[in-house]
């Protein structure tokens, strides 16, 4: 592809054409290099909770009105204060973004976590405008309210969330892979809760996080398990409920039994 593009460029008149004949996959080895990703790849990681999602910019004036769904705030100019919130295996994927292509506090957090060891850092270079027109911004977290039982969210606050602002919590998937592809709400993460344990101290605690599966065993086990890994998060519940997804967005939610 770069040949035939070299080749279109001579023909309409350019004298000083060149090609990397090794490309991408030789350029991202060389030391210090990181890759850049789209919206929709990270909307992908999302989904499939694949990595660690990083916003560099401040916490009061960017990140607090809006952010990525799971994204954790570690602002560059802070970062050596708060990099203990990066993942301990150095080779975990993660991706950094800031205020888009004039921005440059995603590419100075690349560059560190590189310093750090880091062996799979990229940055979404555009950053959260264009995931902003694409997607929508990420609202102000809500009041969830509970339920009747310790831990449940009341359903008729959860079904309205999950119309209404969804991006306000977290909201875990916490059904096997095969499940969750079958399904799911649009904005969850799927973390099944068997692998669920590793993954809880990286939770960000700046918006509640609502557990759910197909009848509330799952979501329930997933609750408890919050509790005793990690009992500082309090904003936890989980969703008591029999869960039906039938295709093109649609669901149903039925009281327990």
């Amino acid at each position: 592809m770069s040949h035939k593009a070299a080749w279109k460029a001579e023909k309409l008149g350019y004298s000083n054409v060149k090609v990397y004949t090794a490309g991408y996959p030789d350029w991202i080895k060389q030391k210090g290099n990181y890759g850049s990703v789209s919206a929709e790849f990270v909307a992908a990681q999302i989904a499939g909770n694949k990595t660690m999602i990083i916003d560099a910019r401040p916490q009061k004036t960017k990140f607090d009105k809006g952010h990525l769904p799971t994204a954790i705030n570690i602002p560059f100019s802070q970062f050596a204060d708060y990099s203990g919130k990066l993942p301990r295996d150095l080779k975990t994927p993660v991706i950094f973004y800031c205020g888009g292509l004039k921005c440059r506090l995603s590419h100075k957090s690349a560059a560190a976590a590189l310093e750090m060891g880091y062996t799979n850092v990229t940055v979404f270079s555009t950053g959260y405008p264009s995931w902003k027109k694409a997607y929508g911004g990420a609202k102000e977290a809500v009041q969830v309210q509970a339920g009747i039982s310790e831990g449940t969210i009341d359903l008729a606050k959860f079904q309205d969330i999950v119309d209404n602002n969804p991006d306000s919590i977290l909201l875990v998937d916490v059904r096997d892979p095969d499940e969750f592809a079958a399904g799911s709400f649009k904005t969850a993460v799927n973390i099944p809760v068997e692998a669920l344990e590793a993954k809880i101290k990286n939770f960000s605690a700046d918006k509640p996080i609502v557990y759910f599966c197909a009848t509330g065993a799952r979501s329930g086990e997933a609750y408890y398990m919050t509790l005793d890994v990690r009992e500082s998060l309090k904003d936890v519940f989980y969703v008591d409920a029999e869960i039906e997804f039938k295709g093109n967005g649609k669901f149903e939610i039925k009281k327990p039994h």
